[in-house]
């Protein structure tokens, strides 16, 4: 009866044992799944974002600003354009620059940009124009990331242009500089009256003081040198 007892002991201890085991492994199972799932959420949000937007610089020039929201320095950042919209693109110049981007890299850090600039004030006049489309592709120090971008101009918002501050001092200096020059001219303008006036009140040829100095100066010493020469008995 005891062998029995103990029998039954020893079994329930086994499968108590099992369980506890099995219950640990799941348990263990799941912390590993959550240490991942929080590993995959800290990536995720400490990583660089680029983000492309159309802009319209200074009503000038039309461009892509390629942003980095991200919490990490974005490296090996690369752009690559479909070549439909390199086609259409009616301006040599721009059109060129585009092409010369295929193969080169460059670093956007947190929170900087890079602006790359598509055509000039006339580009949406362009009847030929297809949307811009791509992928922008990039990297951190555990891995690679792309970003594909697709803008359509029949259903983007308007576009609007603002003077910032720089814009707005670079105005008032022009505005003083050409102010200036007009005073420039007026004070030579009245110069000229004067010598004009003089000419004609003395018909002698006219001495500008500078001139009248260094004539007075040369006297002197013309006048310092005779008296200043040894007398002959």
């Amino acid at each position: 009866m005891t062998e029995w007892i103990l029998v039954c002991l020893t079994t329930v201890y086994v499968l108590a044992t099992i369980a506890i085991c099995y219950f640990n492994n799941k348990s263990a199972k799941a912390s590993k799944e959550q240490v991942v799932e929080m590993k995959r959420q800290y990536n995720e949000e400490n990583r660089p974002r680029i983000t492309v937007e159309l802009i319209f610089e200074r009503k000038l020039f039309y461009g892509l600003r390629f942003s980095n929201h991200g919490k990490r320095v974005a490296n090996r950042v690369s752009f690559e354009f479909n070549q439909d919209f390199i086609d259409c693109l009616t301006e040599t110049g721009f059109k060129s620059l585009l092409e010369k981007q295929k193969g080169r890299e460059c670093i956007i850090g947190i929170g900087k940009q890079y602006d790359l600039y598509i055509g000039s004030k006339d580009f949406l006049h362009n009847s030929t124009k297809v949307p811009i489309s791509g992928c922008v592709y990039y990297s951190d120090e555990d891995q690679n990331y792309n970003e594909e971008f697709y803008i359509d101009f029949d259903i983007y918002a308007t576009l609007f242009s603002v003077n910032n501050h720089e814009d707005d001092i670079i105005k008032v200096m022009k505005e003083q500089t050409l102010e200036l020059r007009r005073v420039c001219n007026a004070i030579q303008s009245i110069a000229t009256n004067i010598e004009d006036e003089v000419t004609v009140d003395n018909p002698t040829k006219y001495i500008p003081p500078d001139e009248f100095d260094r004539d007075e100066a040369t006297t002197d010493v013309v006048v310092s040198s005779e008296s200043s020469s040894p007398q002959v008995n």
